[in-house]
C-alpha cells in the first residue's frame, strides 16, 4: 500500500484490479489481479503457471505458511453445466506439482474458481478441493472494498500492522476465512 501516494490512487488501482477479477475476463488478466489482490492482502501472491510454466494459476502464502492455491477457469461460460474431466485433471497435476513442492504435509486449502459446482461424472479431484463462483467472488470484492474504505482516514504510510490485521479480520479476509466465507463444496455428478 505504501506504493500508493495517497487513498485516492489506492482507490482506482483497486477497483481497476477487482474489474479485473470478474468472470469472463481474459485468463492473463485475471490472474494478475488475483495476484495483485493477494499482495494488496498482505500474502505472499505468486503465479507458479506463469513465472515458471508450472503449477497453479495462482498461489498465496499467509501466515504461520498457511497456502491457498486457486486454479482459475475466468473464461468458462456462465451457462457451462460441468467441470469437466479435463479440468479436474489439471487440478490434480497441481494438487501434486504442490506436495512435490511444499510436501504432503503442508496447510494448504484449495479452490477452482469456476462457474459450476458440479463435477463430471467422468472426473475426481485427488484432493479435498473448494469451488469459488460468481456469487462468491462477488462478496469477496465487496469485502476487499470495505477493508480498502476502511482505510481513507489514514495516512497510507502510517498505517500500521495491526490496524491492517484488524480491517482485515472485520471484513474476513484472513487466510483462514476463504474456505468458509468464499467458497462451496462442489457436486460430483452421478450417472
Amino acid at each position: 500500500m505504501r506504493k500508493f501516494s495517497d487513498y485516492s490512487e489506492l482507490f482506482l488501482s483497486v477497483n481497476a484490479t477487482l474489474d479485473n477479477l470478474s468472470f469472463g475476463i481474459e485468463a492473463t488478466k485475471f490472474e494478475a489481479a488475483l495476484k495483485d489482490v493477494g499482495a494488496l492482502l498482505g500474502y505472499v501472491s505468486q503465479r507458479p503457471d506463469k513465472e515458471i510454466r508450472k503449477g497453479p494459476d495462482n498461489l498465496w502464502c499467509g501466515s504461520n505458511d498457511h497456502y491457498l492455491l486457486f486454479e482459475c477457469k475466468s473464461e468458462v461460460s456462465g451457462t457451462r453445466q460441468e467441470i469437466t474431466k479435463h479440468e479436474a485433471g489439471q487440478m490434480n497435476n497441481h494438487c501434486a506439482w504442490f506436495e512435490d513442492q511444499y510436501g504432503p504435509n503442508a496447510n494448504v486449502d484449495r479452490f477452482m474458481i469456476i462457474s459450476t459446482k458440479t463435477l463430471s461424472y467422468e472426473g475426481d479431484f485427488t484432493h479435498k478441493v473448494k469451488i469459488i463462483r460468481p456469487n462468491k467472488l462477488k462478496i469477496l470484492k465487496d469485502q476487499i472494498k470495505g477493508f480498502i474504505k476502511e482505510l481513507k482516514p489514514f495516512s497510507l504510510d502510517e498505517i500500521s500492522d495491526d490496524t491492517l490485521h484488524e480491517f482485515l479480520t472485520l471484513h474476513h479476509l484472513n487466510v483462514e476465512d476463504f474456505s468458509e466465507q468464499y467458497s462451496e463444496e462442489y457436486y460430483h455428478k452421478t450417472r
